[in-house]
C-alpha cells in the first residue's frame, strides 16, 4: 500500500493512495554509478516517476511541487520512499492522468557556490556541513573517521567547483565513497565498499533464493589493482596486488577524475591523497551481480549483500555491494552490484 502528499507550490494538497495511482506506473531509481562502471565521488539525485488520475488535473500546476510518500508491505511495516520535488520539464497530462518526474533533495544542492566560500579552508566534514546549511539539508554523518583523507584541508577556489553538489561530489571522492540523500532527506556518505572484521566481510542483508526471481552474476570478482590520478599537472599510474591464493580473482583498473578540490596541492600531496583513496578500495573484491528480487525497501545503496541459494554454484554464496536499485511498486526490485573494469590479459591477480 501506499500513502502519501503532493503538495504544490500554492500549498493545495493531494493525498496519495492506491485508488489515485495508475497501475504499474509507481517507481523509483537510485545509483552511485552506472551499471557499467564501478564509481567513487558521485553524488546522483533518486529519481521518482508516478502516474495519479486526478480529476482537477487542468487546475493544478504542479511546478516545484513537493511529494513525499510511505510504502506499507504486506506486513504493515512502513517504509518512507523519501521526499521528492517535481521536475515540470518532464510533466506530461493525457485528460486526468497526470505523469510526474521527480527528484531527491540532491537538487537543492544546485547553487552557486557562494565568493566567500572559495576562500574558505575546509576540511571534508566542515565543507559538508557548509553545504547543507547552504542547501537546508540535515548532514547524516557526525564523524567520517572511518574514510581515508578526513582530515585533508582545502580551500574549493577553483571555477569547476560552480555549485555546492559540486563541493558534496569531489569531498566524497577524496573519502573513497558517494554521497546520496537517505530515505530520511538527509545527506549521507556511504561506502563504495564492504568492510570486513578479520577475514569475514560484515553483511548487511542476507537474500535466498526464495526472495528472488532471478540473479546473473560473473564467475570472478576484480579488484582495483591499477589507479590512475592526477597528481599537480601529470597523470600517474600506481599498482597494487591483493595477496590471495583464491583463484577466482583478476586484477582491475580505475580513474580518478580530476578533483579541483586538489588545486595547489603539490605532488607529493597528491600521491598520498590518491594512495589513501587506493589502499580503501584495494581489497574490496566485487562480483558484477544483477538481482530481480521481490521487494525489501530496507536496502540501500552502499548495502552488503550475501547472496545464497538457487544456481549459485560458488561456494553456496556471493557477496556484492549495492550500486544502483530500481523499485517499481507491484513489481520487482532490481538490485544492481557494479564491479571494476577488469584489466584485459591479467585474468588473475
Amino acid at each position: 500500500m501506499i500513502t502519501g502528499t503532493i503538495t504544490l507550490a500554492d500549498n493545495t494538497v493531494i493525498s496519495v493512495t492506491d485508488a489515485l495511482l495508475v497501475n504499474n506506473e509507481l517507481s523509483l531509481t537510485m545509483s552511485t554509478c552506472s551499471e557499467a562502471t564501478f564509481d567513487v565521488g558521485t553524488f546522483n539525485a533518486s529519481v521518482l516517476k508516478i502516474s495519479i488520475i486526478d480529476d482537477a488535473s487542468l487546475d493544478h500546476k504542479f511546478d516545484d511541487a513537493e511529494i513525499s510518500l510511505t510504502y506499507v508491505d504486506d506486513e504493515e511495516n512502513e517504509t518512507e520512499l523519501g521526499v521528492y520535488w517535481v521536475d515540470t520539464t518532464k510533466t506530461k497530462r493525457i485528460r486526468k492522468k497526470v505523469t510526474l518526474t521527480a527528484i531527491d533533495a540532491a537538487t537543492k544542492f544546485d547553487v552557486e557556490l557562494a565568493d566567500a566560500a572559495r576562500s574558505t579552508q575546509y576540511t571534508p566534514l566542515t565543507a559538508l556541513t557548509a553545504a547543507c546549511t547552504e542547501a537546508g539539508v540535515t548532514l547524516y554523518n557526525n564523524s567520517l573517521s572511518d574514510f581515508p583523507n578526513n582530515s585533508v584541508t582545502f580551500t574549493p577556489s577553483s571555477a569547476s567547483v560552480q555549485t555546492y553538489r559540486d563541493l558534496v561530489m569531489w569531498v566524497a571522492q577524496l573519502l573513497g565513497a558517494n554521497a546520496i540523500i537517505n530515505r530520511d532527506g538527509e545527506l549521507e556518505i556511504r561506502r563504495a565498499r564492504y568492510t570486513q572484521t578479520g577475514t569475514s566481510i560484515d553483511v548487511d542483508f542476507l537474500c535466498t533464493a526464495h526472495a528472488r526471481t532471478d540473479i546473473q552474476f560473473s564467475d570472478i570478482r576484480t579488484y582495483i589493482k591499477y589507479l590512475t590520478y592526477y597528481s599537480g599537472n601529470d597523470v600517474k599510474t600506481v599498482s597494487q596486488s591483493v595477496v590471495s591464493t583464491d583463484e577466482q580473482i583478476r586484477s582491475g583498473m580505475y580513474s580518478l577524475r580530476y578533483n579541483p578540490l586538489l588545486d595547489g596541492k603539490s605532488a607529493t600531496d597528491c600521491d598520498t591523497i590518491s594512495g589513501a583513496i587506493h589502499s580503501y578500495i584495494l581489497t574490496f573484491l566485487q562480483r558484477q551481480i544483477k538481482a530481480k528480487m521481490f521487494v525489501d525497501m530496507s536496502i540501500q545503496l552502499g548495502s552488503t549483500i550475501r547472496f545464497e541459494g538457487g544456481k549459485i554454484d560458488i561456494r553456496q554464496s556471493i557477496v556484492g555491494v549495492v550500486t544502483k536499485i530500481t523499485w517499481k511498486y507491484h513489481g520487482i526490485m532490481e538490485v544492481i552490484c557494479t564491479a571494476p573494469v577488469a584489466c584485459k590479459g591479467e585474468e588473475t591477480a
